[in-house]
């Protein structure tokens, strides 16, 4: 998979040739981008159940890590994953 990075998506591509992804992660940056707010996940129909979406998330997850940036998730599966994956929890905004 081919990775791309904007100032408010993270997507995998099949080839550099795609002009569309496979999955996407969508995004706001908060608090002098030092926190991203993950508003979606989305997976193309052609490769759902395939694990696509926890890749890209924890894909994602490790570039913010690298960076020290935080996470608040409003993405179902975002919020979802969280909540099964304690290894990240650190990850998390603290909104106190």
């Amino acid at each position: 998979m081919i990775t791309k990075f904007t100032e408010n998506s993270f997507d995998y591509y099949r080839s550099e040739t795609d002009e569309k992804p496979v999955a996407h992660i969508g995004f706001s940056l908060l608090d002098n981008s030092q926190t991203y707010l993950v508003e979606h996940t989305w997976v193309d129909e052609s490769v759902r159940g395939t694990g696509l979406a926890g890749k890209i998330t924890k894909d994602f997850l490790a570039r913010l890590d690298k960076s020290s940036k935080k996470v608040i998730p409003i993405c179902p599966y975002t919020k979802k994953f969280f909540e099964n994956h304690f290894e990240y929890q650190y990850l998390l905004k603290d909104e106190n």
